[in-house]
């Protein structure tokens, strides 16, 4: 597999287009959705399944989500970096004794960060919410600079294949260029690379949230 940013960038441009075209009044994301052959990727091989969270060359809008588990100085570094939530640890057990609200956390959020010394707790309570979507947080240290940690997040997403040989990202909106999208959906097809994967995709489609796919040309 090998695609230009050229090639890329005109397919978001006719994704861009295309998505527009029914006088939709708010404000599109965009997509890219990676095909794998079927007969060449058994996906119900746990090797062939990619599951890695992947920073971006630019940010995306509206910014993914995060949410933070600590207390004291984390709890204050998290809420001035911009985290939407900060849950204290006393909290946590009461979270997980909950089952509604503990699920619709875990969905709320995209990524997940923590003190260290709130790990135990989220692994006992929060542990099998979290991380069957795979949002286990990650810990930090109390003098984290959790700004640029959050401001990375921000730029980041989880390439996840489930049970079948494709997954699919946002990869921008429609306040970006198409080359800004271009570059981020380059970065995932670079990903996709390192993996070794390139030589079993089927093909690499782009979308706006309403708008059909399009397909990027060889």
């Amino acid at each position: 597999m090998s695609l230009s940013v050229d090639k890329v960038e005109k397919a978001v441009a006719d994704a861009r287009a295309k998505g527009t075209e029914r006088g939709i009044k708010f404000e599109q994301s965009f997509d890219v959705a990676v095909n794998f052959r079927k007969k060449e990727l058994d996906v119900s091989k746990p090797e062939n399944r990619l599951n890695q969270e992947l920073v971006l060359p630019n940010p995306l809008y509206p910014p993914p989500k995060v949410c933070a588990f600590g207390d004291g100085e984390f709890a204050d570094k998290a809420t001035e970096a911009g985290a939407e939530r900060v849950v204290p640890k006393d909290d946590i057990p009461r979270l997980g004794e909950e089952k509604k609200e503990r699920k619709t956390l875990a969905k709320s959020y995209d990524f997940f960060i923590a003190s260290v010394d709130a790990m135990p707790l989220i692994g006992r309570y929060l542990g099998q919410a979290l991380g069957s979507r795979g949002k286990m947080p990650k810990p930090f240290p109390p003098q984290a600079d959790l700004s640029a940690i959050i401001n990375q997040y921000h730029r980041t997403v989880r390439v996840r294949m489930r049970n079948t040989p494709t997954f699919h990202v946002k990869v921008g909106h429609v306040k970006m260029s198409d080359r800004e999208v271009a570059d981020n959906i380059i970065a995932v097809l670079n990903f996709v690379e390192s993996k070794g994967f390139s030589a079993r995709v089927s093909n690499v489609l782009v979308k706006t949230t309403m708008g059909p796919a399009i397909e990027v040309s060889a």
